[in-house]
């Protein structure tokens, strides 16, 4: 495994966490720029446009800004070369992302857990571990925090790579992770931290 620095998303890193989407990686086919702006701590039941990069930006350094999007960058030498959307399942469950993205309503639970989203890793970097390190900080934090679960949505019937930003079955199989439901279009898995 190369020798990466993980990091959480804060607002002093916002300018790293924009560089990587715009100059890390490529547009899809699209013009697609995510900046995980759909997966945030906050109710943003109301956010219009979201199918436009340009919107998403504005609302990633909005949400940034206000603590609410949350995930960790790892870091190369001062630069980040992947991203992990991960933060607060419970204060997640009315985001758009969990609502569009997901396809349903994560069921509720009183336990404090922390959900996956995503991952992305410049094109470099990819099949280097980088997904795997990431996995394991946000676990430690988890864990260090008192989650009782991890929790991450894979597509069900595999998907293609565009579609599989959220980690295969497989990729969670091998650390621990166990079907426990799904929705219309992913399975839910978790990994018991207590």
């Amino acid at each position: 495994m190369p020798e990466l620095e993980i990091l959480p998303l804060t607002p002093d890193r916002l300018e790293d966490f924009l560089a990587f989407f715009e100059r890390g990686i490529p547009e899809t086919e699209w013009g697609h720029r995510c900046y995980c702006a759909a997966f945030c701590a906050k109710d943003n039941t109301d956010e219009r446009g979201m199918e436009k990069a340009e919107v998403r930006r504005e609302a990633a350094v909005r949400y940034v800004r206000e603590g609410c999007l949350t995930g960790y960058l790892a870091y190369e030498d001062g630069e980040a070369v992947g991203w992990c959307s991960a933060g607060d399942r419970n204060a997640c469950r009315p985001c758009f992302g969990v609502r569009w993205i997901i396809g349903g309503e994560l069921p509720e639970t009183e336990e404090k857990a922390v959900s996956v989203f995503c991952f992305e890793v410049r094109p470099e970097w990819r099949g280097r571990h980088v997904s795997t390190a990431l996995l394991e900080r946000v676990e430690a934090d988890a864990r260090a925090s008192g989650c009782a679960f991890l929790e991450a949505y894979p597509l069900k019937d595999g998907g293609n790579a565009l579609e599989n930003y959220s980690g295969h079955r497989s990729f969670y199989e091998k650390r621990g992770f166990e079907p426990f439901g799904e929705t219309d279009k992913r399975l839910i898995m978790r990994k018991p931290l207590t």
